[in-house]
C-alpha cells in the first residue's frame, strides 16, 4: 500500500474531530429529544388509560341503561369482565402517576367514585330482576346523575390537565434541536475535505478489495482444483486429526468429510498398519524429508480393504511439525493387478523350474522353433543326440547344420505344421555314434493368446527297443509262417504218402479176403484192415488238427437231414459196440426239422468221434445217445446232445484238462488204451467253429456223460449250391456271382478284382461310365460296383441313365470321397448302397449279399482291421496291402510296381493342372492319387493330397495348391526309395 501523505492525515484529523464534535452535539440533542419524547409519551399513556376509564365506565352506564329499558341481558357484561377492563388501566395510571403525590390522591379519588357506580349499576340490575319498573323508576330518578356524577367530572379534569401538559412539551422539541442542527451545520463545512479523503480512502479500500477478491478467486481455484483432483487430498494435525478433507474422500474410503472431521487417521487402518504408519512418520518427522510417499491397505467404511499410495508434506514452525498435507490415490486395481501379476511370475517361475527339470531329465528329445525356423530352444537331449551345443544352434536354422540336422528331410514336415497350423507325426532313423536309432517325431504348432502361430515345438521320442521288438516279432512271425507253411506241405506229403500205400494196403486186402484163405488167414487179414482203417482215421484227425491250427479247416454249408447224419453215425459204430457186448441205442426229438443248413459232416465227425471214445472207454453195460431240440426260432434252430456210457469215467479235476491236445487220461507207458490224445480236443474245436459248445459230467450210473450243442440254419443260405446230405462242399462267399467293376486306378482295379476272385465271384472291369453302358449292352452282371470319380463320365452320371434305361441291376458305389452328403447323392442318383475306400473285405461281401437279397450271417458282426485302429502309423503302412494278398509275395510285389509305375505320373498330371489353373482335372487326378494312398499309406501323403483335393473342389486357398504339391512330391522321392528298398526285403524273403 502507497504511504500516506501529512496533508491527508491533517484532513482526516479534522475531519475526525469535526465528526467526533458532531457526534457529541447530536448525541447531546438526541438525548435531550430522546427525554423529552419519554415525557411526551409518559403524558400520552396517562391520556391513553384515563381514556379507556372513561370509554369503559360510559358503556358500562349505557349497557344497564339498555337492560333496564328492553330487559335484555344481551346488554350487559360480566361483571368480573367489566371490572377487569377497570382495574388495568386504573392499575396503569397508578404506575404513572406513582411520583406525583396530588395525582395519585385525585386517582384515588377516581377510583372510589367508580366503584360506587359500579355498585349502583349492579343493584340496578338485580332490581330489574325482581321489579322491571322499580328499576325503570330509579333509573328515571337518577337521569341527572348520570351525565354530570363525580366520577364523569374528576375523569374530565384529570383529562384536560394531562392534555395541556402535552401540549407544553410538544412546544419544546423544536428547541431541543437546536444545538443538533447547528453541530449539522458546522460539520458541512468538513464535508469537502472529508469527501477528498474518503475518495482517496475508497479508492485504496477498492484497491485492497481487489487484492482481496482476487485471492478469493485464487482459493477458490485452488479449493475447485483440490476438490476436482483425482486423488483425495487432507490436513492432519500433529496428532493425526483431520483437520480438513475433500469430497473425494467419500469414494476412497466410504466417509464423508464431515464424519472424519475431528478423527484421527487410525480409524480407517487395521492394527498392523496403524503401528506401521506410526513408526513410519515419527521417522519422518524426525529424522527423514519434509515429504515422503507409501503405499498401505486402508479398511473401507464397508469393511473391504483398499490399497492407496499416500504423499505426505511436513508443515513445520520453527522446527516442529504442526501439520501434515496429505494426497492420497487409489491404486487397488493396480496393486491387485501387480500381486496378481507378482503370484503369476511365482507360478511362471515354479512351472518354467518344472518345465526345466522335464527339460533337463526327458529322454525325448525338444526344441522349439519359431515361423521362419530359428531355434528359440533346445534341451539337453537335443545337444547330445546332435552333438550341437545350444549357444551354438539358438536363433539359427537346420540350413546352417545341413550333415546334422538335414534340412531338406525336415523342412517340408514344419513348413505343414506352421502353413496349415495342424501336427505331424512321422517315424525316423538317425545314426548316433555309428548306432542307428529310431524316434517318433510329433511336430506342433505354438500359439500365442490371439491364437496366432509363432512357432512349432518339436517332440522326438527314442522308439527304437519298440522298433527292435515289432522287427523280432515281425521275424518270428516271418518264422512261424515259414514253418506253419512247412508243416502244412509235410502234412500234405505225410498225408499223400501215408495214403497212397494204405490205399494200397486196404486194396490187397480187400483182394485177399475175396480168396480162398484159411481162417487163420482170413482173421489176419481181418486184422490187418482194420488197423489200416485205424491208422487212416488217425492220419485223418491229424489233417483236420493241423488245418483247425492253421484256420484253414472251413465249413460247408449245405441242406441235410440231421436225423440221418445221426442215425448214421451211430450205425457206423455199431458193429464196434456189440463186438465188445456193449448195448449201444439212441433217442432222436421227433420235433427235429427234416431239414437244416450246416455241414453235415462235421456233425458226423463229431459223433463217432465221442462214440468212438465211449466204446474204448467202457468195458461192460451200455451207450446211449440223446438229440433234442432245445431252442427253436424263424431262422434258427439247436440241438442238445446227452451220450452217456458205463465206462470207467473222468476225474472231475481232468474234465478240462482232457479238452488239451495230445491229453490222455493215462499217460504212463503202461497205459491200457491207446490213441494219440487229439479227439476230444478236435471234437471242442470243430464244435467251436460251428458255434456250439461241449462239456463233460460224471454220470450218475457211473461212467462218463457228455453234453454238446449245435447250432444250425432253417432257411437256405444263397452262397452255397445244394449238395447230398453226406457232401462236404465249401463255398467262397460270392461263388457264382458275376460282378462288374467300374473303376479308373489301375492299383483299385487289381485290388479289387483280386478280392472279388478270391471270393468266389466273376469280375470284370471297366475304366468309366461310358465302359459300363457298353459292357451292359452285350452282359448280364448280379451286381455292379461303381466308382465315383471317373474320367469320361462319372459314377453317378452312368447310374442315372442307367436307371432311365429301367435297368434294376443292384448297384454300390465304391468311393474314396468321405465328405457329408456323398452317401445322399449316391442314394438319390439310384445307387443301393454305398461303401469308402480303401474297403474291409468283409464288410464288402456283406453289402453285396445285402444288396442281393443274400445275408449272410457270418458276416454280421464283422470288426476293423487292426490296421484301421492304430494311433501312430509309420512312414509307410503296408498293413491294409497285406491284408488284401494275403502275404501272397507275388501279387504283394505286382501291386507295388503299379502303385510306382502310375503314381509318379499321376502327381504330373496334378501339377500340369494346377500350374494351368486346370481345377476340374486337378481335381480328377487328386482323387486318383488319394485311392491309390489308401492302399499304399504314406500317412503324410494322405493328409496333403486330401487337403489339395478340399482347396480344388471348394475354390478356397487355391495359392497353397502349388506350394503343396511340391511338398507332397518331395514326400513320394523319399517314400519311393525307402518302398524300393521294401520291395527288395519282400524279393529276399
Amino acid at each position: 500500500m502507497k504511504k500516506i501523505s501529512s496533508p491527508l492525515i491533517i484532513i482526516f484529523v479534522a475531519a475526525i474531530i469535526s465528526v467526533a464534535w458532531f457526534v457529541y452535539h447530536a448525541w447531546s440533542a438526541d438525548k435531550l429529544a430522546m427525554t423529552n419524547n419519554e415525557r411526551v409519551r409518559h403524558v400520552n399513556d396517562k391520556i391513553r388509560q384515563l381514556e379507556q376509564i372513561a370509554y369503559t365506565v360510559k358503556s358500562m352506564e349505557s349497557a344497564v341503561r339498555a337492560y333496564v329499558i328492553t330487559g335484555d341481558s344481551g346488554f350487559l357484561y360480566r361483571e368480573d369482565y367489566m371490572e377487569a377492563h377497570l382495574r388495568t388501566p386504573l392499575a396503569n395510571l397508578m404506575l404513572l402517576y406513582k411520583d406525583n403525590t396530588a395525582d395519585q390522591k385525585q386517582l384515588d379519588s377516581l377510583r372510589a367514585e367508580i366503584e360506587k357506580k359500579i355498585i349502583f349499576f349492579n343493584y340496578l340490575i338485580r332490581a330489574n330482576q325482581e321489579s322491571p319498573v322499580m328499576a325503570g323508576a330509579m333509573l328515571q330518578t337518577r337521569k341527572p346523575a348520570f351525565s354530570t356524577d363525580a366520577s364523569s367530572r374528576l375523569l374530565a379534569s384529570m383529562l384536560q390537565k394531562e392534555h395541556a401538559l402535552l401540549e407544553n412539551r410538544l412546544g419544546n422539541q423544536l428547541q431541543n434541536r437546536s444545538p443538533y442542527l447547528f453541530s449539522l451545520l458546522i460539520s458541512i463545512l468538513f464535508v469537502g475535505f472529508l469527501i477528498w479523503g474518503i475518495y482517496q480512502l475508497v479508492k485504496m479500500i477498492n484497491k485492497a478489495r481487489e487484492t482481496e477478491d482476487e485471492l478469493r478467486r485464487s482459493e477458490k481455484k485452488y479449493r475447485q482444483l483440490i476438490e476436482g483432483a483425482g486423488a483425495t487430498m487432507f490436513t492432519t494435525n500433529r496428532g493425526g486429526f483431520f483437520t480438513y478433507v475433500n469430497s473425494k474422500a467419500l469414494a476412497l474410503t466410504g466417509y464423508t468429510a464431515e464424519e472424519l472431521l475431528g478423527k484421527q487417521y487410525t480409524m480407517l487402518l487395521d492394527p498392523p498398519q496403524q503401528k506401521e504408519l506410526r513408526n513410519f512418520y515419527e521417522t519422518q518427522a524426525f529424522e527423514g524429508p519434509d515429504d515422503s510417499t507409501i503405499e498401505f491397505p486402508i479398511r473401507h467404511k464397508n469393511g473391504e480393504k483398499k490399497w492407496v499410495e499416500q504423499q505426505v508434506v511436513l508443515l513445520r514452525q520453527h522446527g516442529v511439525v504442526k501439520q501434515y498435507q496429505c494426497i492420497v490415490k487409489d491404486i487397488h486395481a493396480r496393486k491387485m493387478m501387480q500381486m496378481k501379476a507378482e503370484n503369476t511370475q511365482k507360478e511362471l517361475d515354479i512351472i518354467n523350474f518344472r518345465f526345466q527339470s522335464v527339460l533337463r531329465n526327458s529322454p525325448s528329445v525338444i526344441f522349439i522353433k519359431d515361423v521362419y525356423g530359428r531355434y528359440q530352444m533346445v534341451n539337453e537331449r537335443f545337444e547330445e543326440v546332435f552333438g550341437i551345443n545350444k549357444e551354438h544352434i539358438l536363433g539359427r536354422t537346420d540350413k546352417e547344420f545341413p550333415s546334422k540336422l538335414k534340412p531338406e528331410k525336415y523342412a517340408p514336415s514344419d513348413k505343414e505344421v506352421v502353413l496349415h497350423e495342424r501336427p505331424v507325426e512321422m517315424e525316423d532313423m538317425l545314426e548316433i555314434n555309428n548306432e542307428t536309432r529310431y524316434f517318433f517325431i510329433t511336430k506342433f504348432p505354438l500359439r500365442d493368446h490371439t491364437q496366432r502361430v509363432y512357432g512349432l515345438c518339436g517332440i522326438a521320442t527314442d522308439i527304437t527297443d519298440r522298433i527292435e521288438h515289432e522287427h523280432a516279432l515281425i521275424s518270428a512271425r516271418k518264422k512261424a509262417e515259414h514253418a506253419r507253411k512247412t508243416q502244412e506241405r509235410f502234412m500234405a506229403n505225410m498225408s499223400h504218402e501215408i495214403r497212397t500205400p494204405l490205399n494200397g494196403i486196404i486194396g490187397i486186402t480187400n483182394l485177399l479176403k475175396q480168396t480162398e484163405v484159411q481162417p487163420e488167414q482170413k482173421e489176419y487179414i481181418t486184422d490187418i484192415k482194420e488197423s489200416a482203417n485205424n491208422l487212416l482215421v488217425l492220419v485223418e484227425k491229424i489233417l483236420d488238427f493241423s488245418h483247425l491250427n492253421s484256420g484253414k479247416l472251413t465249413l460247408a454249408r449245405v441242406d441235410f437231414n440231421p436225423a440221418h447224419v445221426i442215425r448214421k453215425a451211430l450205425n457206423s459204430k455199431r458193429e464196434e459196440a456189440e463186438n465188445k457186448g456193449l448195448s449201444l441205442d439212441m433217442d432222436i426229438d421227433l420235433a427235429m426239422p427234416e431239414t437244416v443248413i450246416g455241414d453235415p459232416s462235421r456233425l458226423h465227425d463229431v459223433i463217432v468221434s465221442l462214440l468212438d471214445n465211449s466204446i474204448r472207454f467202457t468195458e461192460k453195460g451200455s451207450i446211449h445217445l440223446s438229440a433234442q431240440v432245445s431252442a427253436k426260432d424263424e431262422e434258427q434252430v439247436t440241438f442238445s446232445f446227452e451220450l452217456r456210457d458205463t465206462g470207467m469215467g473222468i476225474p472231475e479235476h481232468l474234465h478240462e484238462e482232457v479238452f488239451e491236445s495230445f491229453s490222455q487220461i493215462q499217460g504212463s507207458n503202461d497205459r491200457k488204451f491207446g490213441g494219440a490224445g487229439l479227439g476230444l480236443a478236435l471234437t471242442r474245436a470243430l464244435l467251436k467253429l460251428q458255434d456250439g459248445g461241449i462239456s463233460i459230467h460224471n454220470n450218475e450210473e457211473a461212467g462218463t456223460l457228455v453234453r454238446f450243442t449245435i447250432p444250425y440254419y432253417l432257411f437256405a443260405v444263397p452262397q452255397q449250391t445244394a449238395a447230398s446230405e453226406t457232401g462236404n462242399l465249401h463255398l467262397p462267399p460270392l461263388y457264382g456271382k458275376s460282378i462288374l467293376v467300374a473303376e479308373d486306378n489301375l492299383l483299385n482295379q487289381k485290388v479289387a478284382q483280386r478280392t472279388l476272385v478270391q471270393a468266389g465271384a466273376k469280375v470284370e472291369i471297366a475304366e468309366n461310365g461310358v465302359e459300363v453302358l457298353n459292357k451292359l449292352e452285350g452282359n448280364t452282371y448280379d451286381l455292379i460296383l461303381m466308382d465315383i470319380q471317373m474320367p469320361t463320365m462319372d459314377g453317378l452320371r452312368a447310374t442315372r441313365q442307367i436307371r432311365d434305361q429301367g435297368l434294376g441291376i443292384p448297384i454300390i458305389a465304391m468311393t474314396a470321397s468321405a465328405l457329408k452328403g456323398d452317401r445322399e447323392r449316391c442314394l438319390l442318383a439310384g445307387m443301393n448302397d454305398y461303401i469308402a475306400k480303401p474297403f474291409i473285405p468283409n464288410v464288402l461281401f456283406q453289402k453285396i449279399l445285402e444288396v442281393l437279397g443274400e445275408r449272410d450271417p457270418g458276416f454280421a458282426n464283422f470288426e476293423a482291421l487292426d490296421y484301421e485302429q492304430q494311433t501312430h502309423r509309420p512312414f509307410i503302412d503296408l498293413h491294409y496291402l497285406r491284408s488284401i494278398v494275403d502275404d501272397d509275395q507275388d501279387a504283394m510285389l505286382d501291386l507295388l510296381n503299379t502303385f510306382l509305375e502310375r503314381t509318379a505320373g499321376m502327381f504330373d498330371n496334378l501339377q500340369n493342372s494346377a500350374q494351368l489353373e486346370n481345377w476340374e482335372d486337378a481335381l480328377q487326378h487328386a482323387s486318383l492319387l488319394r485311392s491309390s494312398f489308401m492302399i499304399v499309406r504314406i500317412d503324410p501323403l494322405s493328409k496333403i493330397i486330401l487337403e489339395i483335393e478340399h482347396n480344388v473342389r471348394n475354390k478356397t486357398y487355391l495359392h497353397t495348391v502349388m506350394p503343396d504339391i511340391n511338398l507332397a512330391i518331395k514326400i513320394y522321392m523319399d517314400a519311393q526309395e525307402v518302398l524300393k528298398k521294401e520291395m527288395e526285403q519282400i524279393k529276399k524273403n
